[in-house]
């Protein structure tokens, strides 16, 4: 492996790579993908990821803006 770009200079180091277990058949991967965000009421969210392999049979993670409403705030039901 090579080192990143931007790495220190000196001598050759191993970037390590992120690893997560895939949400739906359990493996572990070095090339998660965000599969969903799980987003809490207190405290800090988290992420679900999977591998590349089953990534493709969970729905694509909607953009959080997408999901409020089209009216500005200040009008419309209560």
């Amino acid at each position: 492996m090579s080192p990143l770009p931007d790495a220190a200079p000196g001598p050759e180091r191993q970037v390590r790579r992120p690893v997560r277990m895939c949400v739906r058949c359990d493996a572990i991967t070095d090339r998660p993908v965000v599969v969903s965000e799980v987003h809490q009421a207190t405290g800090p969210g988290f992420n679900v990821y999977a591998c590349p392999d089953c990534a493709p049979r969970f729905p694509p993670v909607p953009d959080v803006l997408s999901l409020l409403p089209d009216t500005p705030h200040g009008e419309g039901q209560r």
